[in-house]
């Protein structure tokens, strides 16, 4: 089973009779692993951005989506695994994350509030996040999708969602109280061939992330 299976499954509780939640998702891999499981709330942002090999390494080891002993997946989660994404600039991992909470149709807005006080960079981080959510699923159901609908379907049953009312995604209250860090933080980007932005007056700057004083190229939130 992928980890994208498993997260999609766990975040809408829905679970394999056969298998305990915590199933481990490759025999392969031995429980002695330190890395298998995610240790939350993840490492500071400049941490994770000066230590970007060790900690891709680490991410690519990991094989269940909760900490050791948690029985279920959790919104607050998938906040935490969309900021190790972020910060590491993985692309992929970061479009799997979206993908599989679209399908599970917990509202944005319900994500909780992480209370990350003693780290004011890494809780400003994670107040942007949600905003990319909501972009990302609202551009969908303006287009005729919709996350109550099923990942596999007939254009007629396409047509018939799109002619439903839609209701659109919204931002939870918590982020708006998160301050703008006082000393700008910079997330770099491995895209090659582009030039790393330098100042938050670049039109390429992600608008969440600058309102928090965090200079980023807008990540990659819209497909298909």
């Amino acid at each position: 089973m992928s980890l994208l299976h498993n997260i999609i499954r766990r975040l809408s509780g829905k679970q394999d009779a056969t298998k305990s939640p915590s199933a481990n998702l490759s025999a392969e891999v031995p429980q002695s692993s330190p890395n298998i499981y995610p240790v939350f709330p993840p490492a500071p942002p400049r941490d994770l951005i000066e230590n970007r090999d060790e900690h891709l390494k680490e991410l690519r080891q990991r094989k269940f989506a909760a900490p050791e002993g948690e029985m279920e997946d959790k919104p607050l989660f998938v906040l935490y695994r969309l900021y190790e994404h972020i910060l590491l600039d993985n692309n992929i991992g970061m479009r799997n994350e979206i993908e599989a909470f679209w399908w599970t149709k917990i509202p944005v807005s319900e994500i909780p509030d992480p209370q990350d006080d003693s780290e004011s960079e890494r809780y400003a981080v994670l107040s942007c996040i949600p905003a990319l959510l909501v972009e990302s699923f609202n551009q969908r159901i303006e287009m005729g999708l919709r996350r109550e609908a099923h990942s596999f379907m007939s254009q007629e049953e396409r047509d018939t969602w799109a002619a439903t009312p839609k209701v659109l995604e919204t931002l939870p209250a918590w982020t708006a109280k998160v301050a703008p860090l006082r000393n700008m933080l910079y997330i770099p980007h491995y895209m090659a061939g582009n030039e790393q932005l330098d100042t938050l007056d670049d039109r390429r700057a992600s608008p969440p992330f600058k309102e928090k004083n965090i200079l980023i190229w807008h990540p990659h939130i819209h497909f298909m």
